[in-house]
């Protein structure tokens, strides 16, 4: 059997007769629909929506009400856990610090940035709660109110990105309007 006379009709006019004589217009509609998804999408990604989460971004708290303090590196801890990827074991170190608030003491494990026993750490903890802390980034560039030259060419390339995905949506959308008036 030859596939021309499958998925042509022998005696059809256009190339959609055959194996797509009766879906044509159900395959216009998806590609309509599909294509008006796409063109969504489109305005959603030019206004600088993300679709993924961003990689590499640090959490900025908005307002800092906590207070700064002083933690004392107090003792070193070291655990193993069996290594999955290739037998042995893993080593995970980490250290207890201890800050006192208000004549009351808190001690904290931390995970290991070469740290040595007695360093002193910058923290900053939430005054209604004291166990609540973070560690102070003391080589962390202040926050600026102007955007950066990053934050300008993200909103080109995602504006740049939202226009040729609504290209694409409308030209998905002239297939399927093609093929339902066929």
């Amino acid at each position: 059997m030859d596939i021309t006379k499958i998925l042509f009709a022998e005696d059809s006019s256009s190339a959609f007769d055959g194996l797509f004589s009766g879906a044509g217009g159900v395959v216009g509609i998806v590609l309509v629909v599909t294509g008006l998804l796409i063109i969504y999408i489109a305005v959603k990604v030019a206004k600088g929506y993300s679709f993924l989460p961003t990689l590499g971004t640090e959490t900025v708290i908005e307002e800092d009400n906590y207070v700064e303090g002083e933690a004392k590196v107090l003792q070193r801890k070291k655990s193993t856990t069996p290594d999955f990827n290739g037998g042995g074991e893993r080593e995970f170190v980490e250290w207890k610090i201890g800050y006192t608030v208000n004549g009351e003491k808190f001690t904290q494990m931390i995970p290991d940035d070469g740290y040595e026993k007695g360093d002193m750490l910058k923290i900053k903890y939430d005054p209604d709660k004291p166990s609540e802390f973070y560690l102070v980034d003391e080589n962390a560039p202040e926050q600026t109110e102007a955007p950066t030259e990053t934050d300008k060419a993200d909103t080109t390339k995602s504006r740049n990105t939202g226009l040729i995905l609504g290209v694409l949506g409308v030209l998905v959308i002239i297939g399927g309007v093609a093929l339902i008036l066929m």
